[in-house]
């Protein structure tokens, strides 16, 4: 069952029900039926769980990453009692996402041959190298969240 409340002992997703089903109907997704949505946000869940977040739990206890303290977005601390708008908006669309592919699929295939002579060569049996998927969209609406997302240059003259 999905307890998007920060403030319960059973809390185990930023994003609620109607909060995916929000999401999906302004951008046009469609959804299945509602007894679905609650594993598409846990898988959701899964791969926010594998991200490296800027800042520390506001609550050494609470279950999950966020609301976190340490956090700026233009420069303005982000409070460190609210779950970010973003970081829900990035769950739902996880979750739609999750309906085409697996978001923590188990990388790499059987090795069936090896080769090196002038250029490696590697064959993979079929069907077992699902890869990650690709979602460039994610890294520019969590840049902010993120730990290591950044880069920072000083440039001096000499």
């Amino acid at each position: 069952m999905i307890d998007a409340d920060k403030n319960s002992p059973m809390f185990n997703s930023y994003a609620s029900i109607e909060d995916v089903k929000q999401f999906a109907t302004q951008r046009g997704y469609s959804l299945p039926d509602d007894s679905v949505l609650p594993s598409l946000l846990f898988q959701a869940m899964d791969y926010l769980d594998t991200k490296q977040w800027k800042g520390s739990k506001a609550n050494k206890n609470q279950p999950l990453a966020f609301p976190r303290k340490g956090i700026y977005v233009d420069g303005e601390p982000v409070p460190d009692d609210v779950i970010p708008t973003p970081l829900i908006n990035v769950q739902c669309r996880l979750a739609v996402d999750s309906l085409e592919y697996d978001l923590t699929p188990t990388v790499g295939g059987e090795v069936l041959s090896e080769a090196v002579s002038g250029a490696v060569s590697v064959s993979y049996a079929e069907g077992t190298n699902s890869g990650r998927p690709n979602m460039s969209w994610l890294n520019s609406m969590l840049r902010d969240f993120l730990s290591g997302s950044g880069v920072t240059f000083k440039v001096f003259r000499g």
